[in-house]
Formats: C-alpha cells, sequence, structure tokens
C-alpha cells in the first residue's frame, strides 16, 4: 500500500520564508531541496541537503487540520525517544504552517514488496517499542479513544454509507450486525505500552538494523495488540501475512478495525486527505472477511469482484480511462480479492468451493497430450503460484509430471507466493499480459480471459499461440460452472476464435465445469 500521491502541482521551489525558517531552525543553510510528493494529506514535505552534505526531512502544515497534526506529533516527540522514531532535529510552532525538522530516512527500505524474513523482525521491533518505559499521564489513554472506533454502532445508526460500498447485503449485514457490536465491544484497549495509535504499512520503514515508525501524531499508551490489527490489513494488501496469522484469535479487534473502515469508508472525501476514504475501502475489503472468520460469521455476500470489473469494462468502452487505467484497476481489485482470503487462488467473493477448484484443476490436466513426459505448463493469472500449487498436488496424485511456471497480473501477489516457496521463486513472475516475454516455449497455458481488456483478449490469445506455446502446445481457458453465463469454448468463438476441443467434468452434488483449449 504504497502511500499515494495527494498533490500533482508542479512546483518544486522552497519559497524563500520557509528556506529561512528551516536555516534558522537547523541552524545551517539548505543547499539543495526536492518537494515529496507522497501521502494522504496535503502537508508539504520536503527532502533537505545542507551544505555539510548533511539531510533532513522536513514537514510543513498547510491547513488547520494538518497545523494540528504537526503539533500533536512534535508533543509526541518531545515525551517520546527510542531507535523505532527518526531523530527530531527541530520543531517551529507557527499559527498556520508549524514546521518539523526529523531524520531523513529517503534511504530507507520501504516495502513492499515485503521480503522473507521482514515480518519477523517488524514483530521484534514492535514488542520492543510497546515495551518502551512511559511515565503515567505522558501520553493519553488509548481506552478513552474508544468512541471513535465504535464503527459498528455507527453502521448501526446509519447502515446506508456502509452498504453503498456494495461489499455485503442488507441481509447479510442485519444477520451478521449482532455478533459484530458484541465483539467490537469486548475489545481490549488497556494497558501500559506505547502505542503508535495510526500504524499502516506506509508508515514503516527498514532502516539499517533499525525498525523505523513514522507520523506519529496519534501515540497513545494502552494495549500494544491495537496497533497490530491496525497494521494486519494494509500488510496484506501489499502482500504479507493474512491477518489472521499476524493477530491470531483477535476476533474483537478485528471486529474493531473492520467497523472502523466499515463506519468511515462510504462516507464524503475528507477536504483535507481526499484519497482516505478510498484506502479505508481497500482495508476494508480484508478486514471485513477477516472479522467474519474469526467470529464464525458467513462470509460477505455480494460479489464486488465481478461489479467492478463490469463497471471497469463500461468506464474503458464508453472511453472514461484509457488501457493503461484499466491494467491498474484490474490489479488493484483482482488482488485485493484474493489478498482477502484465506485461500489465494479464490478471491474472496467469487463463488466455489474446494471441489469445484478440484474439478477445474483436472480440466487441466485433462488437456495434456502426452503424460507420459513432464509436461511444461505455464500458469498466467492472479494467484497463478498459489493455484499451480495445488495443481501440482493433484497431478502427483495422477502420476503427472509438471515443470511449471508462474505469471501473475500482481506483483503483491507474486510478492506473497515467493516468500512462500524462496525456492520457487525464479519460476514465479509477474508483469502486464500484454507485454511479458515468455522465458521459454510451452506444452501447456492456463489463462483467465478477465485478465485482459476485452478489446484485446483475440490479440493476446494469438500472441501466446505464437510466442508461448511449443510444438503441440495448447492454450487452456480456465473452467467455469456451466450456466453461470457463456463458456470458455463460447466465450473463444465470439472473439473470433477456433476452441480445438471442450473439457467437462461433474462437480459432486450437482451441475458441472466446463472449460476449452486452443492449439497453436
Amino acid at each position: 500500500m504504497r502511500r499515494a500521491l495527494v498533490s500533482r502541482r508542479a512546483e518544486t521551489n522552497l519559497d524563500e520564508p520557509s528556506r529561512r525558517r528551516l536555516a534558522a531552525l537547523a541552524g545551517k543553510e539548505p543547499t539543495a531541496w526536492q518537494r515529496v510528493e507522497r501521502g494522504y494529506t496535503p502537508a508539504e514535505r520536503w527532502q533537505l541537503t545542507f551544505a555539510d552534505g548533511s539531510t533532513a526531512f522536513a514537514k510543513l502544515a498547510t491547513t488547520p487540520a494538518t497545523a494540528s497534526w504537526l503539533r500533536a506529533e512534535h508533543a509526541v516527540y518531545a515525551k517520546v525517544s527510542g531507535p523505532f522514531m527518526p531523530a527530531l532535529l527541530g520543531f517551529e510552532d507557527h499559527p498556520e504552517r508549524p514546521l518539523l525538522l526529523i531524520e531523513d530516512l529517503s534511504s530507507a527500505r520501504w516495502p513492499p514488496p515485503w521480503r522473507a524474513g521482514d515480518v519477523p523482525r517488524l514483530l521484534a521491533a514492535l514488542r520492543a517499542m510497546a515495551a518502551t518505559p512511559l511515565s503515567h499521564g505522558v501520553l493519553p489513554e488509548l481506552e478513552r479513544d474508544r468512541g471513535r472506533f465504535a464503527g459498528w454502532l455507527n453502521v448501526e445508526r446509519d447502515p446506508a454509507p456502509f452498504l453503498s460500498l456494495g461489499l455485503c447485503s442488507e441481509a447479510w449485514l442485519a444477520a451478521s450486525l449482532p455478533s459484530l457490536l458484541l465483539a467490537q465491544d469486548l475489545a481490549w484497549l488497556g494497558g501500559s505500552e506505547l502505542v503508535h495509535g495510526d500504524l499502516r504499512s506506509d508508515n514503516l520503514c527498514f532502516m539499517g538494523d533499525r525498525v523505523v515508525l513514522v507520523d506519529w501524531n496519534a501515540a497513545r499508551r494502552g494495549s500494544a495488540l491495537f496497533d497490530l490489527a491496525s497494521l494486519a490489513p494494509s500488510v496484506r494488501l501489499e502482500g504479507g501475512p493474512l491477518p489472521d496469522e499476524l493477530v491470531p484469535g483477535e476476533g474483537s479487534l478485528a471486529a474493531l478495525q473492520s467497523g472502523y473502515f466499515a463506519a468511515n469508508a462510504g462516507l464524503r472525501p475528507i477536504a483535507d486527505a481526499p484519497l482516505v476514504r478510498h484506502i479505508q475501502l481497500r482495508q476494508l475489503r480484508v478486514a471485513l472477511p477477516w472479522a467474519a472468520r474469526l467470529l464464525g460469521l458467513p462470509p460477505p455476500d455480494v460479489d464486488w469482484l465481478e461489479r467492478a470489473s463490469a463497471r471497469r469494462d463500461v468506464a474503458l468502452s464508453e472511453g472514461e480511462i484509457d488501457e493503461s487505467r484499466w491494467l491498474e484497476a484490474a490489479e488493484e481489485v483482482i488482488a485485493d480479492a484474493h489478498l482477502a482470503s484465506a485461500d489465494p487462488r479464490l478471491p474472496v467473493c467469487a463463488p466455489g468451493d474446494a471441489a469445484e477448484q478440484r474439478a477445474g484443476d483436472e480440466l487441466v490436466l485433462d488437456a495434456i497430450e502426452a503424460p507420459e513426459r513432464p509436461c511444461a505448463l505455464l500458469w498466467i493469472g492472479a494467484g497463478s503460484a498459489f493455484g499451480l500449487d495445488a495443481l501440482m498436488l493433484v497431478a502427483s496424485e495422477r502420476g503427472l509430471s509438471l515443470d511449471a511456471d508462474a505469471l501473475d497480473i500482481s506483483p503483491r501477489l507474486a510478492s506473497l507466493a515467493s516468500v512462500r516457496w524462496p525456492e520457487r521463486a525464479e519460476r514465479i513472475a509477474s508483469g502486464v499480459l500484454l507485454e511479458h516475454a515468455p522465458r521459454r516455449r510451452y506444452d501447456i497455458v492456463v489463462v483467465a480471459l478477465e485478465q485482459v481488456p476485452r478489446p484485446r483478449r483475440r490479440e493476446w490469445i494469438e500472441r501466446l499461440q505464437a510466442r508461448y506455446l511449443g510444438p503441440g502446445g495448447r492454450v487452456v481457458l480456465r473452467a467455469e460452472r456451466v450456466g453461470r453465463g457463456p463458456d470458455p469454448a463460447q466465450r473463444a468463438t465470439a472473439l473470433g476464435l477456433r476452441p480445438g476441443g471442450v473439457l467437462e467434468r461433474a462437480l459432486p452434488g450437482a451441475g458441472s465445469l466446463r472449460g476449452a483449449w486452443l492449439a497453436r
């Protein structure tokens, strides 16, 4: 969840009054400065270089709200210190433009991606931070903020903003709300530990042997588990572990966090932080099913991914977005849906179960023509490495050998898979599918048409046939349940492509899956 741009203003020059203030505060003249256009608020951010070669990072308020936040942040720096905080270099108050000068962290590594070992290192640093001695009264108590996090109570009073997000039905909310309200009330916030209070993945970095947190204006004294629960959805969105793994068994905190996002994501944009509502929605996509899993509730029952995909296709066809924006939006929602799921093979809001997934894997293996030799196979799509892992297990049960690679539309999902299977990392790639160059030729290439814009799908399939397949190779279109809409063979025919064969398997109970393949 990279820190978003909040301004695209062209000016890069630091005004003369601000330069004088910075020079007086630092005790030396800045000789170079670079505007840092990142963050969720319109505060000015500058990376400064001085004549002696030293550097610093400056934040200047631009609105009453950002002024208040900077004063609150300085108050924390004045009372708390540790290797987990940037060094405070100076602060100057001002009626309109307070100025905070801190250590420059531009050389640090800011996730994503999350590398192997990052999460354990972060957790160790957070434990050490939480144990920082605090005098009574130095920081406000987190428990006193409980009303601010009573999100499900606000949803109960006015469910319309939450329901407008399209993540669940009114019936699901009515049935689940009593459990969410009770769990939220049981969340433990008390304690004497140091709590950052606004811990998201974009507020932390790795600086040498330090883990450093920034934006300390919401620091409190209370339960350190609150920080972990706050952090969990954003880390997952960036390809980190499930919230259930980061904060195991904390259903009450999952309810608290999901309630906060549920009550706020559907409200009007914040004037001083216009992008916050969207990132709250994205975190809610992860937090809501997390809470449902831990509280034993049925999963939210709206396929928001399909609706988002339909809106994206319409926007492209009507010229509201271009192909680049379509691909960007596709990666966001498709990867978010897979990351929100306890099983990254399947998006959280898609119909289907383990039996259907198994039948789909069997259909892919049915397309292999020469089972007596290893099959060079490429799985393309969201969660491809996870789907490939399951496919390889089914193949081993059938005595088939796969020489397999994965190509994911999402760097986040590819990163998660590479951390999980470091021995396969060289075989897990990500990139724009219409531009990707294959590393070799394959016998089988498994695809889902939804990964590329509709006007480019025929071109993409023909590119796969020409550049990816070896002699006798096949492009296999992922199977779909019969009756949900046009089957893969019909969809290929509608694109002007000629399927070489149809694959079908009955599902346990009732219904069947149907796929198709196209020859080179």
